[in-house]
């Protein structure tokens, strides 16, 4: 894979610089700034999210539960632009910006990224690209919780994401 260039952001999450992605050891250990990320679920009409598991080969998380897409916001990119990018590549949809709704923008806590998330609504699973994943399920939220309690491979922030997600919806 052709290392990715992102924009370095500071804590406004206004550009600063740019900084390659092979860079994020340096960028965590020198306190350099931020960069971007999109993440995406697909939400069935039961409220049911299709819920990938990701290859072995993947440095963060193999084997572990994912987003239904999730990628770094390329340099000059907007979020948005990125997560169409992404949801083009990881999972072969052609999907335009009203296809998707926003739910929130995390700031980096633990994690020092500033994070989109955006729901597609759709009943369809996805022809996933297997370079990423290797298996999907469609998991209520609360199941997608327990699974991650219960000691399944997850994506670190994937169990605060899918809380925040329920949160914004109304009960």
């Amino acid at each position: 894979m052709e290392d990715e260039l992102l924009d370095l952001v500071n804590n406004k999450d206004e550009v600063i610089g740019t900084i390659l992605r092979s860079s994020y050891e340096k960028m965590v250990a020198e306190k350099l700034g931020y960069i971007r990320a999109v993440e995406m679920f697909i939400q069935n009409d039961e409220g049911k999210l299709w819920i990938p598991t990701r290859t072995a080969h993947k440095k963060i998380a193999p084997n572990g539960l994912d987003y239904s897409m999730g990628g770094h916001v390329s340099s000059s990119e907007s979020y948005v632009e990125s997560a169409l990018r992404e949801i083009q590549e990881e999972l072969n949809l052609d999907l335009q910006e009203d296809d998707l709704e926003f739910i929130k923008k995390f700031a980096p806590t633990n994690l020092p990224y500033f994070r989109c998330l955006y729901v597609y609504h759709s009943n369809e699973a996805p022809a996933y690209n297997p370079d990423d994943y290797v298996s999907a399920a469609w998991l209520t939220p609360q199941e997608i919780i327990a699974s991650i309690d219960s000691g399944t491979p997850a994506k670190s922030s994937l169990r605060e994401t899918v809380l925040a997600l329920q949160a914004s919806k109304p009960a």
